[in-house]
């Protein structure tokens, strides 16, 4: 283990000297409108314009052919408007050092979690803005109740392709976000075959040394019927040895010509919020949204998304 490591850096710091970087990137900007109503008080209205969900970011890459079936590729990438890797899993774009063979795949650096991955696959809305109660409850592995969305100081370690479609992963999480002493887990499969596509990811995580064992697993599956193309997930959530709290959630996307409608529903039993603390009131949530190709690289959407409970 270690000295592939040590072998990732030498490569990174000799393609950083004589290969040719190339510059990729995104930007996002908007407004959002939130609403929020408590039982008994009025509606507490904000009005931000910004980058929501992390997809204001330049990358810059390299890929390199290292002869024999050696493949190195990095990515370094600088966001914009949202906290980035350095805090608790706030950003969405991986930073990173990659080597692929015939043993397979490894990948180290600030990695975008399977669960995270296993949602926004499932998701109607995953594209352009997860809004998705799995997601709130499965990725809640941070210091303070944090969403984990990517995780720093990870290591991922992809199999061989031994069956055609199918994808094994292992990504390891050494203190999932800034603060923590735990460590995270994860197991994910995912598997494709034609229109159809499905996939789990399975995590464990340590809050602490003596805090007991989360847990988190979520299901997706997909199938593209050319007028419609429908998603499905389920999730389980346990923390800090609490009831599982059991999410489902499905949605369709509608393409019709440049433009794609999206709807998403899902409901929970219970929910993770706060400090990994979990609510026995029943969550629902409805995502309505419509995104138009004005270009080949320029999109506009708006979208509606209720949650209640």
């Amino acid at each position: 283990m270690k000295k592939t490591l040590v072998a990732i850096a030498a490569v990174a710091v000799t393609t950083g000297a004589m290969a040719e970087a190339t510059l990729t990137g995104s930007i996002q900007a908007g407004s959002n409108q939130l609403s929020t109503t408590t039982s008994g008080s009025s509606a507490v209205n904000k009005l931000t314009f910004e980058d929501s969900n992390g997809n204001t970011v330049f990358n810059i890459g390299d890929t390199e052919d290292l002869g024999g079936g050696l493949m190195f590729k990095g990515n370094i990438a600088v966001e914009t408007g949202l906290n980035s890797q350095t805090t608790q899993g706030h950003g969405v774009n991986e930073t990173y050092g990659s080597l692929t063979g015939g043993f397979g795949g490894i990948k180290v650096g600030a990695l975008q979690t399977p669960q995270f991955q296993a949602v926004a696959a499932g998701d109607a809305g995953g594209g352009l803005l997860i809004s998705n109660l799995i997601f709130t409850n499965n990725t809640h592995q941070g210091a303070s109740g944090a969403q984990v969305i990517l995780q720093t100081k990870s290591f991922q370690y992809t199999t061989p392709t031994f069956v055609d479609g199918l994808s094994l992963k292992y990504q390891y999480g050494a203190g999932a976000a800034d603060g923590n002493i735990g460590d995270a887990n994860h197991y994910a499969a995912d598997y494709k075959t034609g229109a159809f596509a499905a996939g789990v990811a399975y995590s464990t995580y340590k809050f602490s040394a003596a805090s007991t064992t989360d847990k988190a697993t979520t299901y997706y599956a997909t199938y593209d019927f050319g007028p419609v193309i429908l998603k499905a997930l389920w999730g389980k959530a346990e923390i800090s040895g609490s009831d599982d709290v059991n999410t489902t959630s499905i949605g369709f996307l509608v393409p019709m010509g440049a433009a794609t409608f999206m709807y998403n529903h899902g409901s929970s039993d219970g929910a993770v919020y706060g400090s990994r603390a979990v609510s026995t009131v029943d969550q629902a949530g409805d995502l309505i949204g419509v995104s138009y190709a004005l270009s080949k690289r320029t999109t506009a959407y708006a979208a509606f998304y209720k949650a209640t409970g």
